[in-house]
């Protein structure tokens, strides 16, 4: 699983790209077959590496692509002729052609995939807690670990109001004005 700070989710199911950094080309992800990979050819070695692994070896000598300022100057065209290729295989191909060979990719997770994704599992990401009402709940768990000690969900999310009249008698208002405020619909 990969991480690109230009890449947010915009939809459940739909990746967008907000701004390929604009120094850097290729840099962002293609469609494949069932999904989306990210490519980082980020100088001209890395490219080189790309397109030997699309197939494209020829790409490396193009006079428009040989150095990353030309594929700046050509990015739209570049980009377009990359998709082109990337399409024609599922992520988990070109996952498997990009394996081991020096150049940033991943694949784009959805949000489920993610959730069920090996490394998300290793690192316990998701929990299951149980909650009164709602019965069991899987969360996203926290996503900091230490060595020496081991943060935690620690309870089921409230519900709405559920610590309401605590919270509010801490502050010190007395039952009458918390039993006022509801009649209001102020609080819940």
């Amino acid at each position: 699983m990969g991480y690109c700070p230009s890449y947010v989710l915009r939809r459940p199911w739909h990746v967008s790209p907000l701004t390929p950094p604009a120094s850097i080309v290729p840099y962002k992800s293609f469609k494949t077959k069932d999904g989306d990979i990210l490519f980082g050819g980020g100088n001209d070695k890395l490219f080189g590496i790309l397109c030997d692994g699309l197939g494209r070896p020829e790409w490396k000598d193009e006079s428009r692509f040989r150095v990353n300022a030309g594929r700046v100057a050509h990015r739209d065209e570049l980009e377009k002729l990359i998709e082109d290729v990337t399409v024609s295989r599922t992520t988990k191909e070109w996952l498997d052609v990009f394996e081991g060979r020096g150049m940033a990719y991943a694949a784009v997770n959805d949000i489920q995939s993610t959730l069920r994704h090996e490394h998300t599992r290793a690192r316990n990401m998701v929990v299951e807690v149980e909650h009164v009402d709602c019965g069991p709940l899987r969360l996203v768990n926290t996503p900091v670990k230490f060595s020496e000690s081991r943060p935690s969900v620690r309870a089921a999310p409230p519900t709405l109001g559920q610590h309401t009249d605590e919270i509010l008698g801490q502050l010190g208002i007395g039952d009458a004005q918390i039993r006022s405020l509801r009649d209001r619909g102020v609080i819940s």
